[in-house]
């Protein structure tokens, strides 16, 4: 059998990895009278009280969809309040939650593209980041699958063993995804291949603390067979 079954969700019924696709920000500044950047502030404050929330319920690992590549096709100033508030929510909120919980922070994306600024705050938060133990935070910034598993394949001598290469390298388990739209976008393809998917009819600053221990005690009773 090859190696890359090693590459699998692990079994439990809490996860160990989940994935949350935070959709629906602009839709909620517009539904809510409020700035796009307004809206983005109450999305970095909310991700903070959930990333505790789920260490607190046993997760190991969390991977944040903040945006895509194609994303970066959007109108330059509404990509421009996107790319500031990940780069202030870097500075404040992620920085706080590592430090506090002794978490390493990776960003998975093409880098080649972010600005200098966000690039310089990206930096900084992984080194210092880089000898925390206690579990992971990836943020998927400027993502884009085919470019994370044709750089993998490059830097690996063993086609067998590409997927350690991964910009994410650990199956995700459970994926969270809001705004109504049932589709991951590209969200982590080929590590989300046994993950369970909550579809939830909420845009994400709606969402509460009791709707995720929803999704967790949903998630506890299930029967996973990963195709056997």
């Amino acid at each position: 059998m090859s190696t890359t079954s090693d590459f699998h969700p692990t079994p439990g019924s809490v996860p160990f990895h989940v994935g949350i696709i935070p959709d629906g920000g602009r839709r909620w500044a517009l539904a809510n009278g409020c700035t796009l950047e307004n809206a983005y502030k109450h999305t970095r404050s909310l991700l903070e009280a959930f990333t505790s929330l789920l260490l607190e319920n046993g997760v190991q690992m969390i991977s944040i969809y903040l945006n895509s590549i194609q994303n970066f096709r959007r109108n330059p100033e509404v990509l421009s309040v996107n790319l500031g508030q990940i780069e202030s929510g870097l500075k404040n909120e992620i920085k706080e939650i590592a430090e506090r919980n002794n978490l390493r922070i990776v960003i998975a994306g093409n880098r080649k593209i972010i600005p200098e600024s966000l690039l310089a705050a990206i930096s900084k938060i992984e080194q210092s980041s880089l000898k925390n133990s206690n579990g992971q935070v990836n943020l998927l910034l400027a993502y884009d699958p085919l470019e994370e598993i044709i750089q993998a394949c490059n830097a690996s001598d063993n086609p067998n063993q590409f997927y350690k290469y991964l910009w994410v390298n650990t199956p995700v388990d459970l994926v969270i995804r809001t705004g109504k739209a049932p589709l991951l976008s590209n969200f982590l393809p080929l590590q989300s291949a046994y993950a369970r998917l909550f579809f939830l009819d909420k845009l994400f600053n709606d969402l509460t603390t009791s709707d995720l221990k929803n999704v967790l005690n949903d998630f506890a009773k299930i029967e996973r067979k990963f195709g056997e």
